[in-house]
C-alpha cells in the first residue's frame, strides 16, 4: 500500500503514515476549520490499509509506531483521535503490533494530560509511552 503524507497547514497537522517502515505519525496543530475534511481521508486511508492486510495476512506486516505530537488540539480533533485510536486497536486485533508514543513540549502538563486521558477514553490496550518532544518543528 502506498504511504500516506499530508502536508501540515496553519490548523491542521501532518499526517505521515508509511506501511513500508511501520512508522506513522500526526504531528503539529490540529484544529482545522472543517475537521470531518481532514480526518475522514485519514480514516479512509486506514480501513484500506486494514482490509489489506486482512486480505494478505498480517506476517510479513512492520509493525506499527505511531507518534502523536500536537503543539495544540481542539476538542473537536480530540474526539476523532479517539475513534483514530479505536481503529488503531483493530490493527492490533488482527494480529500487527501497534505501539504508541504521546510526545508533548516540556512544560505542557495539560498536553501530557491529555495523552493519557486519550488513552483512557478510547479503551484500548495498545502499548503507551508519554514523552517530552526534544524535535524541532
Amino acid at each position: 500500500m502506498k504511504k500516506l503524507h499530508v502536508n501540515p497547514k496553519k490548523d491542521s497537522p501532518e499526517v505521515q503514515f508509511e506501511p513500508q517502515t511501520g512508522n506513522f505519525s500526526i504531528v503539529g496543530i490540529s484544529h482545522p476549520e472543517n475537521i470531518s475534511n481532514f480526518f475522514d481521508p485519514v480514516m479512509a486511508w486506514l480501513d484500506e490499509y486494514l482490509k489489506e492486510i486482512k486480505a494478505v495476512g498480517s506476517n510479513n506486516i512492520k509493525p506499527i509506531k505511531l507518534r502523536l505530537f500536537f503543539k495544540y488540539i481542539n476538542s473537536a480533533s480530540y474526539k476523532y483521535l479517539i475513534t483514530f485510536l479505536q481503529k488503531m486497536n483493530e490493527f492490533v486485533e488482527i494480529g500487527v503490533p501497534v505501539t504508541m508514543e504521546w510526545q508533548y513540549e516540556p512544560e505542557d502538563e495539560d498536553m501530557k494530560d491529555a495523552g493519557f486521558e486519550l488513552m483512557e477514553y478510547s479503551n484500548i490496550k495498545i502499548p503507551f509511552t508519554c514523552s517530552v518532544c526534544t524535535d524541532a518543528l
